[in-house]
């Protein structure tokens, strides 16, 4: 009995044995299926389709998307640096794998640092700065379009800044380069306090400005139509004057040019009326000049002095004349000395 009583206890010890092997082996296993499936970590089918970076775009903005992914979706560290390597093309992936067959023991946050050092600010602070002063805004550049490029310029000039300051100086320089500078004067006037703020108060002035500066165009335009009948109007009253010149000057015998272009007409002399008139005296170029009707006869092509009637009236009356030098007076009129 007693043998029996032994030969069941050992059997027991060895079943009891046996199951905590078989326990102590089930609980390795498990450890070992754990470890094995967290090494594994990111799951290529929940990578998102928009983490991409081929090392030519902006790395910050990449970086900020892929902080909030790893925020949102509560990745570890190794499941970061998984998603990161499957994120990354082109320059990006060489470089990824050039730092990391140097040691693959590197941690994500080592990684995230390259690559910053590598493809984000590639040059001084102080270059960042000359370039944020001297930016101005493009001839076909929209409003929109400079104020995203004057925050792209003013993150890594500002980068040891605060965010205010940086937001204050992004404002002031899209105010000081923008193109309309009316607009921006009156933006800067009313201080805004953030960038869409300083935009629409520039679209605000631009807009009122068109609505007033238009309907001043248009009465400029009517000025401008009621100057030129009143030109029409004006070259018309010329007409006629030149016409009514003409008519007078066919009755007198008269040739004169027209009077709307008579003085621009090269060597052209008015015409001589008075008591020097009448006598035909040649031009340089030989031709005769012509001159006004007589005053005693009224006849043309003579003065009166040279008259004949003039002078057998003078005759009549007992005055003499006596020729003098071609220097002085043509004639001289003497009167009759009294008689005795």
């Amino acid at each position: 009995m007693k043998s029996k009583k032994n030969t069941r206890r050992a059997h027991s010890r060895r079943s009891s044995s046996s199951d905590s092997e078989s326990r102590s082996r089930s609980h390795k296993e498990r450890g070992y299926s754990h470890k094995r499936s967290s090494r594994r970590q990111g799951d290529p089918r929940k990578h998102p389709k928009a983490l991409r970076y081929d090392g030519k775009t902006s790395w910050l903005s990449f970086k900020r998307k892929f902080e909030s992914f790893q925020r949102v979706m509560n990745w570890s560290e190794d499941e970061c640096k998984d998603y990161l390597l499957w994120s990354l093309e082109g320059k990006a992936l060489d470089f990824f794998t050039i730092t990391t067959t140097e040691n693959e023991r590197y941690s994500f946050r080592r990684l995230m640092k390259s690559l910053e050092s590598r493809f984000g600010t590639k040059e001084l602070r102080e270059t960042s700065k000359a370039k944020f002063r001297q930016a101005v805004q493009g001839h076909e550049e929209s409003l929109e379009d400079w104020a995203d490029r004057v925050l792209t310029l003013a993150t890594p000039a500002f980068t040891d800044l605060p965010e205010d300051h940086m937001r204050l100086k992004a404002i002031s320089r899209f105010c000081q380069g923008c193109n309309d500078r009316e607009a921006a004067k009156h933006a800067c006037l009313e201080n805004p306090l953030s960038m869409e703020e300083a935009l629409d108060l520039v679209k605000q002035h631009q807009y009122i400005s068109l609505a007033v500066d238009g309907k001043k165009n248009r009465r400029g335009r009517e000025d401008v139509s009621v100057n030129a009948v009143q030109a029409s109007s004006e070259v018309k009253t010329e007409e006629l004057i030149a016409s009514a010149l003409k008519e007078f000057a066919k009755k007198m015998n008269i040739t004169p040019p027209s009077a709307v272009v008579r003085e621009t007409q090269p060597g052209w002399k008015p015409q001589r009326w008075g008591p020097s008139a009448g006598v035909k005296e040649t031009q340089p170029g030989g031709k005769p000049q012509r001159w006004g009707p007589c005053f005693h006869c009224g006849r043309m092509g003579h003065r009166k002095r040279d008259c004949i009637q003039f002078q057998e009236l003078l005759k009549k009356k007992g005055y003499k004349t006596e020729r003098l030098n071609d220097k002085g007076l043509d004639r001289k009129t003497t009167r009759p000395s009294p008689q005795k």
